[in-house]
């Protein structure tokens, strides 16, 4: 069933046509992975299939009481609200009734007898308690956790987080609403590697259908049925996830350069045919062939391949096995004392990529400014080889200028450079025409980025440190990036959470965690097998202990079982394998729990807890037989 349709869709800002005849539809359950380069019209296509922009032209028709969840609604932000409180007045629905309950109860005050008032009071908390309203902060929790959110971030006031943080909490608000048609836009941005999964996870079971624009090639592979790539102001749809997608478009770039190809060399053999016979004996043949030529359909230009963005890192001098950077016993504290790393060590080669891992806050980006000479540390030593220049991409962006245009800040790290090339650099990086002379101050935080990105390339460095680079980057740009890195022949440490980026160009990952850093030299897959098998412990450790109380009071029970066990062996194997049973059903609810869709249905959960009560209930007594029998 068609959810939403959006028709010959055009949308014009000034002079630039942003959209020209898109169209979209969604069907019910449907996974969208939305594409398209910077600037095409992604998040303007998204605004007006969420209802928040208008189109100048085309058609929007949607079911009616459709609920659409996009950030855009998602309230402002106010000072004295923690981020819980932020994140549960997301969800529109509680605060709703909450507020008409509290009114209600201020009427019932000043008239406590009132049947119409106290009618309408019991059916607004019987619709609380059977959406689940109490059980609200346990699935918010859950959320937060998902996302990366520790209890003491929780209780932040929501004014007071950085950028990261606030769109870490915007989308968990966002998770939180009951609708329909979930709208995502660049979701994985400032997520952890836990968070993305996380986010698959919960978008993959989600009951509704989810449209989300990506640029995260493994995070699209994980949750879309189809691809809608925006380009030349239309939207076009491609069946299956991203990597069906680019085989798809690489088939067709081949076959269409292919056609393009033989129709240039057909086009060229019949005028040199034309101009070698016009004007003699031949010259009806040659106007012949001339009109046929008139009317032959030309096939266009194909575009450059997907990837094919030429970026170069200059630099990189050295040898083979040189050490660049030396680490040894390196410490860390955070500005009211507290340790935030300790004991890290590692040593860093020449033509060596390192990628730095870890979860929002673990200390990655501390550690890189500490390598990198733009910040000490509380202890240990970083040794450089000698006369060695690092090339910097840090989120604070301090090396950008902050006066002067966009060609300037270029102008200034390459004089001898003509305008002409540092235009053609800066298109690579999404700068063209006049927006290479807006002013650097003007400019978004993502352009700033893709300046400072654009600054880096061009400059000459002995080693890379990176932090996030492929931040506000389309798949274009990343995989120019991975390709410019892989042919980079100095060393590069890199923090990303892009797996596929990762993937593409690291040889080792360093994780940071508690403390404390992890080298894995089998690179991501390794990390990320060893992430998950802990993940499995902490959760198989978060049983046992809930089991343990049901354990202690079995133990109070002792003493006439013993004997049943002696007369009737047979009841001992029934009772062993009702308890095999009940850890089985509980362990399963337990998953049912877990399964995103039930972060909002919250009278499914609520029949869930009730469950897993019985089920916990009938396993503790059963557990006090077994101790008895045992």
């Amino acid at each position: 069933m068609t959810l939403i349709s959006l028709d010959k869709i055009e949308r014009v800002f000034g002079d630039l046509v942003v959209l020209d005849g898109a169209s979209l539809r969604v069907e019910e359950r449907d996974r969208i992975g939305i594409i398209g380069d910077n600037g095409a019209g992604k998040t303007t296509l998204i605004k007006i299939l969420a209802g928040i922009d208008d189109a100048d032209r085309g058609s929007r028709n949607c079911q009616r009481d459709l609920r659409i969840g996009y950030a855009a609604q998602i309230p402002e932000r106010t000072p004295g609200t923690t981020v819980h409180e932020f994140v549960l007045r997301g969800n529109g629905v509680f605060p709703q009734l909450e507020e008409r309950i509290r009114a209600l109860e201020a009427e019932l005050a000043a008239a406590p007898t009132d049947e119409r008032l106290l009618a309408q009071y019991g059916a607004l908390q019987g619709a609380f308690e059977a959406g689940g309203g109490y059980d609200r902060d346990h699935v918010c929790d859950r959320v937060l956790d998902g996302l990366g959110f520790s209890d003491d971030d929780r209780r932040k006031d929501v004014i007071k987080l950085s950028g990261g943080e606030a769109a870490r909490a915007a989308l968990a608000a966002l998770m939180l609403q009951p609708v329909d048609l979930l709208i995502l836009d660049e979701p994985t941005n400032h997520l952890d590697l836990q968070g993305i999964e996380f986010v698959e996870q919960f978008v993959t079971k989600h009951p509704g259908a989810v449209v989300v624009v990506s640029h995260d090639r493994r995070f699209l592979d994980a949750v879309a049925t189809s691809i809608v790539e925006v380009d030349s102001g239309l939207a076009r749809r491609y069946p299956g996830n991203y990597s069906a997608f680019a085989k798809q478009t690489d088939l067709e770039l081949l076959t269409t350069s292919r056609a393009y190809k033989d129709q240039q060399e057909f086009i060229q053999k019949e005028m040199e045919y034309i101009r070698k016979h016009m004007g003699s004996r031949m010259t009806a043949q040659a106007k012949g062939r001339l009109k046929r030529l008139k009317r032959l359909q030309l096939i266009e230009r194909p575009k450059t391949s997907k990837g094919e963005m030429r970026l170069k890192f200059t630099g990189g001098r050295g040898q083979s096995g040189q050490s660049v950077l030396e680490v040894d016993d390196l410490a860390a504290k955070l500005p009211d004392g507290r340790e935030l790393f300790r004991q890290v060590g590692f040593r860093l080669y020449h033509g060596e990529r390192l990628g730095l891992l870890g979860r929002n806050g673990a200390g990655k980006t501390t550690l890189l400014r500490i390598l990198c000479g733009r910040a000490q540390p509380s202890r240990g030593e970083v040794r450089r080889a000698h006369r060695v220049r690092p090339g910097v991409f840090t989120q604070e962006m301090e090396d950008l200028p902050t006066h002067g245009t966009v060609l300037e800040a270029m102008q200034a790290l390459d004089p001898q450079a003509t305008h002409k090339e540092l235009r053609d650099h800066l298109a690579l990086f999404m700068f063209s025409g006049d927006e290479v002379d807006q002013p650097v101050a003007n400019l978004s935080g993502g352009e700033k980025r893709r300046l400072c990105l654009a600054r880096l390339v061009r400059g000459e460095y002995d080693y890379l440190c990176l932090d996030e680079p492929t931040n506000h980057l389309d798949i274009t740009a990343r995989e120019g990036l991975e390709e410019a890195l892989r042919a980079y022949p100095g060393a590069a440490l890199v923090i990303s959470h892009d797996r596929q980026f990762l993937e593409a160009i690291t040889d080792r990952v360093l994780y940071l965690a508690d403390g404390r850093l992890q080298t894995f030299d089998g690179g991501l897959e390794q990390c990320l097998t060893a992430l998950h098998e802990a993940e499995l412990q902490r959760k198989a450790l978060a049983r046992d202990a809930r089991q343990a109380p049901a354990n202690q009071a079995a133990g109070k029970e002792q003493g006439a079982a013993r004997s049943d066990k002696i007369r009737n062996p047979l009841l001992f194997e029934r009772l062993e394998a009702e308890i095999f049973g009940l850890e089985e059903q509980l362990e399963e609810l337990r998953a049912e729990m877990e399964r995103p869709e039930n972060y909002t249905n919250f009278e499914n959960m609520r029949s869930l807890e009730e469950r897993r009560a019985l089920i916990e209930a009938d396993l503790a007594a059963a557990y006090a037989k077994w101790e008895n029998w045992a």
